[in-house]
């Protein structure tokens, strides 16, 4: 095929995928009261907006997850996610005091908090897709790549987790642009002739994008630490002048960390978590974390509760990808096998709350789903048949999961997808989604979202290249249009 149409078809094919997922991802949401990590977040932009304080005394009651200090309760997440939201939030609050709907109401409570999902979380989500997508493609045909970034962001935790205030789907948006952007950089050495601020910048600035977005992704998620390690030794490993721009960009987003500290208590070497209400254990090692446990790790990955590889089974298909990864780049391989397993080993020392609330799947392993994509993808590229039936069963049980109920109770639901999400499903309790506020009736506003869903994946497989051109043009016409795609 010519390298020409080859660029222009994944140009728009990087941006069908951003509005396809964007679509997934926005059509349904949760019902505000059952997800208590959700709520923490939600109560400190209702306190931010209603009462100007970051104070969350008028909503505490809501939810467990929260910090005491001086008598007053606070909101003890990190503050990335809240403060991405805010704006959006605040422009949905004054929308609906022009409607004379109050913001404290529970239309207001659902509204407010899809609003402000659909345009922080959402978005950022999306493009993240996008991004993957693109960097997938300078690896594999781009087929594959479309195969496997819909099987991680549309079968896994990126799903669930935008529909709701978490910040797991945004880590994973923020995580991708970021892997994508310090492959866009060219070279790795500093340039000693620069002559002003402005061509520095410039010079730099995919790994000033990469440093940013790795940055605020720690400041939306405290777990997402070990995989920032990981991409900083890999960017410097290329270079490790490349380091400076990345860390000096990360800089600002982290502030925001000591500074709600500072609005808080008072000072800024003082975590929320370090102050939580509700569960002493928080204050146990490292914020709950211990040695490692097998029983965790095994409950983790494998348990119908919250089992990484029960609900996203594509990502088994990762170790053929491993096989392929090992001769071919050592330290594409380390970074995407070895960063995993460790944080796996880490996570699974927070044995007393394993099971992470009411939520789906292992959150706290959803930082490392981005870099799980590529053996995935390399995977697809030896076995594309079993790559596709593994990335559909995981699409399915995750969009049907996400429709209903996608904060299922721990032990309530030992196996939410078979006595709390098919059940759900068959009498048509969904969560809310745009079908159903339309006025549709449940089944039908889930015939549209597949409808949707399978129309777009099916026009996106049309018109994308099956397998690459001869020789190494294809690869170099990939890398350059599929970087200028997003």
């Amino acid at each position: 095929m010519d390298n020409k149409i080859v660029k222009q078809l994944t140009n728009w094919c990087a941006l069908a995928v951003l509005v396809l997922i964007y679509f997934c991802v926005v059509y349904p949401h949760q019902r505000v009261l059952e997800a208590p990590t959700a709520l923490s977040r939600l109560d400190l932009l209702h306190a931010l907006v209603v009462h100007r304080t970051v104070c969350i005394d008028a909503y505490e009651r809501n939810t467990p997850d929260k910090a005491v200090f001086d008598g007053k309760y606070y909101s003890d997440k990190a503050p990335g996610t809240a403060a991405l939201a805010l704006g959006l939030f605040s422009l949905a609050a004054a929308v609906m005091n022009a409607a004379r709907i109050g913001l404290d109401t529970s239309s207001g409570w659902l509204f407010s908090s899809w609003a402000a999902c659909a345009g922080s979380i959402g978005i950022v989500t999306a493009c993240g897709g996008a991004a993957l997508f693109a960097w997938l493609c300078r690896h594999v045909p781009a087929r594959n790549a479309l195969v496997t970034t819909l099987a991680l962001f549309l079968g896994a935790a990126p799903l669930p987790y935008s529909t709701m205030m978490f910040s797991h789907a945004l880590v994973a948006g923020l995580l991708s642009i970021a892997i994508w952007a310090i492959a866009r950089q060219r070279g790795g050495g500093f340039d000693h002739r620069w002559t002003g601020r402005a061509q520095w910048l410039k010079a730099h600035r995919w790994d000033l994008l990469a440093g940013f977005a790795s940055g605020w992704a720690l400041a939306s998620e405290y777990t997402t630490g070990i995989v920032l390690v990981g991409l900083l030794l890999w960017l410097a490993s290329q270079g490790w002048h490349r380091a400076v721009p990345f860390c000096l960009a990360a800089v600002p987003p982290l502030l925001l960390i000591p500074i709600y500290s500072w609005a808080c208590f008072g000072s800024p070497f003082i975590l929320p978590y370090s102050l939580n209400a509700s569960f002493p254990e928080m204050k146990e090692g490292l914020y709950a974390i211990k040695w490692p446990d097998p029983e965790t790790a095994f409950n983790l990955l494998f348990s119908p509760a919250r089992g990484l590889f029960f609900w996203t089974p594509f990502l088994i298909i990762a170790g053929v990808g491993y096989s392929k990864l090992v001769h071919s780049d050592w330290r594409l391989f380390w970074l995407t096998y070895g960063i995993p397993l460790l944080h796996i080993i880490v996570i699974s020392g927070r044995t007393w709350d394993w099971p992470a609330g009411p939520t789906l799947g292992p959150r706290y392993l959803a930082p490392i789903l981005p870099l799980l994509a590529l053996p995935c993808a390399l995977g697809v590229q030896r076995f594309p048949r079993l790559g596709m039936a593994l990335a559909g069963y995981s699409i399915l049980i995750t969009t049907l999961a996400t429709l209903t109920n996608a904060s299922p109770p721990f032990p309530e639901h030992p196996n939410p997808l078979f006595d709390l999400h098919i059940p759900m499903l068959l009498k048509g309790q969904l969560a809310p989604n745009l079908g159903t506020v339309c006025g549709l009736p449940p089944w039908l506003s889930v015939v549209v979202y597949y409808a949707i869903l399978g129309g777009g994946i099916w026009w996106l497989w049309r018109r994308l290249p099956p397998e690459p051109a001869p020789g190494r043009a294809f690869d170099r016409t990939v890398e350059t249009s599929a970087d200028h795609a997003t």
